[in-house]
């Protein structure tokens, strides 16, 4: 009766969010036995594929991600949007908060409001107590440039799985595309990933292209993007595992403050058109080079 009830408070979304969760499309393995699975100390999805064999990869990766959604909506709706997301109560939380590099780092939800950091959330540090300690992390990167080309910056955050802040960078780069600058961020956060000892990283980034030139999807037909790639591609091997993750802006909030921070008081500086040109063509369109 008492889950009847919290049922019924929920809303008509999220209760069609939750049905769409609970079971893996094609199979009738639950999804929360899979997260049971995954839990253990030698759970990969590889082992719930091989185990369950009705149950697809694509499937399951669906799944887990309408469990994110759901996790993020249910978190909005009771209140405890991340204090560095904006979310309610974050003035509340804020006061609690003793230490800024310790921020949970769930991302908000498309209506939180838009998070301002002050400059000491966005300072550059690393946590040298968490060198060697952290097997697995996940990291946001972003790049921004003011002009396309012009002044660019970079932003690298670096969590725990479980939200522990450990490292950020927020850096100006000079003047450079943004494709460049998304690319930059992508390597020093592999540095960064790799010097303080994490095996396994998940990158999650909001340039849809990069992420799937690093995925193999998109074909890199530039030859200076095709010298970023290649160099990601060989600091990624250092690694048990690096996989790349898209995710839309309003969940990359931190490293894009980080991203711009650095570049927001920089005047732009003017470049002769052959110059604009040829940086210009660093943009590729994501449109062309489709592998599929």
């Amino acid at each position: 009766m008492r889950s009847h009830a919290f049922t019924m408070s929920l809303s008509p979304e999220i209760r069609r969010l939750l049905q769409k969760t609970l079971r893996i499309k094609g199979s009738d393995v639950p999804l929360h036995r899979v997260l049971d699975i995954l839990a253990t100390e030698d759970g990969d999805v590889s082992e719930v594929v091989n185990r369950f064999r009705d149950i697809e990869n694509t499937a399951l990766r669906t799944a887990f991600h309408n469990c994110a959604v759901l996790l993020r909506m249910l978190e909005a709706q009771a209140g405890l949007t991340p204090t560095w997301e904006g979310g309610p109560g974050a003035e509340t939380q804020q006061a609690v908060a003793s230490n800024t590099k310790s921020t949970d780092s769930s991302p908000p939800t498309k209506n939180a409001p838009k998070r301002r950091f002050t400059p000491q959330e966005l300072q550059p540090f690393v946590d040298e107590t968490q060198r060697g300690k952290v097997s697995v992390a996940k990291v946001y990167v972003d790049g921004a440039s003011r002009g396309n080309p012009g002044p660019a910056g970079i932003g690298v955050a670096l969590f725990t799985m479980d939200g522990k802040k450990i490292a950020q960078i927020s850096r100006a780069i000079g003047t450079t595309t943004n494709n460049a600058a998304e690319y930059t961020a992508l390597i020093e956060a592999l540095k960064l990933a790799k010097d303080l000892g994490i095996q396994q990283l998940y990158v999650l980034s909001d340039s849809q292209l990069m992420v799937n030139q690093m995925t193999g999807r998109y074909k890199v037909k530039h030859p200076q993007i095709a010298e970023f790639v290649a160099q990601a591609q060989e600091l990624a091997k250092q690694f048990a595992k690096v996989s790349f993750h898209f995710i839309e802006r309003e969940n990359n909030r931190l490293a894009d403050a980080l991203s711009t921070a650095p570049i927001a008081k920089i005047p732009n500086q003017r470049t002769d058109s052959s110059s604009q040109e040829l940086m210009a063509l660093l943009d590729d369109n994501p449109d062309e080079g489709r592998t599929e």
